[in-house]
């Protein structure tokens, strides 16, 4: 079996979602399948070595110009030169008209860029904006042809379905995902840190993308503070541009900025023990796929306080303490919970290190590859 991988999202930085869920399904797959020839095909160069190598791995790099053409023309050539029996586009796009003979696999985060509304994100440039518009236009042609669409939860698998009309059920299944086997990494807990000092802290992640709905949190902590003086600071990581933004604007006009400590993106080994020494987690999104920083504060033993809406309680299963993300109140009410109930703490810190047992790269490409043989078995 010749299998050809659209992996540009791998030598592209910085990483993000899609580039780290390429690098691991790529890797797994090499490891389990040595018998498959793999064409690893990017647009970047692999500077850091991390692409596999090994005997049944070649690597292609296309430099064609601009996003579009070298999706819908050096790719399809690329597949057509190799003689690939299935091409696999990991990012939500691919050609829309592929060489005969070749099988498409299309893996589809979620349709978000399809839908309207107030918790949709506005593009902040052209390059977002344009890349909308090539979204919009590509994803329902290349996702009705694909032999196979691979989704990554079954809220996403009935989004994909409900938006797109006339495509097969039976073409589209379900690969859930992982996350960085770091998370999991046993690491004492310490009794300072570089942030909030030896002060307890609740930790969340951050943006300027209202789906993030971290306005809203701040908001509901800085009532919770208000009225409780709790010890708990409030650590937003991974918010980019913060000095500009509404959150921060709140937190300067209430007083509050020893309280609430924003940081810019930070390496994986930082957040791995951000996680492991947070009080807890708070993941108030209004929209997710799937929902990966679930599984990073699980892994990491982190009671996780979540949204109770599209994907995310089926990430969570019973391991997370679910909110109305809408509710300011429900949200407030919740973290109170959480900050003087040890022994929930402690119940969903087990429950979750145990959820996130079930959730493995290796059975992500074990699937993977069998779809890949479904495939030729209707060739």
């Amino acid at each position: 079996m010749r299998v050809g991988i659209d992996a540009r999202f791998i030598t592209r930085h910085p990483r993000r979602g899609i580039g780290n869920y390429s690098l691991n399904v790529v890797a797994e797959l090499v490891r389990l399948s040595p018998e498959t020839e793999f064409f690893l095909y990017i647009s970047a160069p692999d500077h850091e070595g991390i692409l596999p190598r090994a005997a049944n791995v070649t690597v292609r790099r296309l430099t064609t110009p601009a996003y579009p053409f070298w999706e819908q023309l050096a790719l399809p050539r690329a597949a057509r030169h190799d003689h690939l029996d299935i091409l696999h586009c990991l990012g939500n796009t691919a050609p829309v008209i592929m060489p005969r003979g070749i099988k498409l696999v299309l893996s589809l985060m979620d349709v978000m860029f399809l839908q309207t509304g107030e918790f949709v994100p506005k593009p902040t440039n052209n390059y977002q904006a344009l890349g909308r518009i090539y979204r919009r236009a590509v994803v329902p042609r290349c996702t009705l042809s694909a032999d196979r669409v691979i989704t990554i939860s079954e809220y996403s698998r009935r989004d994909i379905l409900d938006l797109i009309p006339n495509l097969d059920p039976e073409r589209v299944s379900v690969t859930f995902l992982s996350c960085d086997a770091i998370f999991k990494q046993a690491v004492k807990e310490q009794p300072q840190n570089s942030v909030t000092g030896r002060s307890p802290y609740i930790l969340t992640l951050g943006a300027n993308d209202p789906r993030k709905n971290t306005l809203r949190l701040v908001k509901a902590y800085l009532a919770l503070w208000k009225k409780h003086e709790i010890d708990e600071q409030l650590v937003i990581s991974g918010y980019a541009n913060w000095e500009n933004s509404e959150a921060y604007r709140v937190v300067k006009n209430a007083g509050a900025t020893d309280r609430v400590k924003f940081l810019s993106f930070i390496s994986i080994e930082e957040l791995a023990d951000l996680y492991r020494n947070a009080t807890f987690f708070v993941y108030p999104s209004l929209y997710e796929g799937f929902g990966i920083p679930l599984l990073e504060a699980f892994s990491a033993k982190c009671p996780v306080l979540a949204s109770n809406t599209t994907s995310i309680p089926e990430v969570g299963g019973d391991a997370a303490l679910y909110v109305d993300p809408l509710n300011q109140d429900s949200i407030e009410q919740a973290m109170y919970q959480l900050i003087h109930d040890d022994k929930l703490r402690q119940s969903l810190a087990d429950r979750g290190y145990a959820r996130a047992l079930e959730f493995t790269w290796t059975e992500t490409a074990r699937k993977t590859l069998s779809i890949y043989q479904h495939c030729m078995s209707e060739k």
